[in-house]
């Protein structure tokens, strides 16, 4: 049996891209050493927390 993983991803979340919004996320993702659903993830939070210091 394998570990449990820490932090383990429940959910998949699917998109349409076109390939000029591809090679965007291909191109940011290898210069920041990052997969594409890390850089997503991290574009995700960046969001959320600029909404919040926008209404606060």
């Amino acid at each position: 049996m394998g570990r449990r993983a820490v932090n383990a991803k429940k959910f998949i979340v699917s998109c349409r891209v076109n390939n000029e919004e591809m090679d965007l996320l291909q191109r940011m993702a290898k210069e920041t050493d990052s997969s594409i659903s890390d850089l997503l993830r991290k574009s995700l939070v960046s969001l959320h927390n600029e909404k919040q210091q926008l209404s606060a």
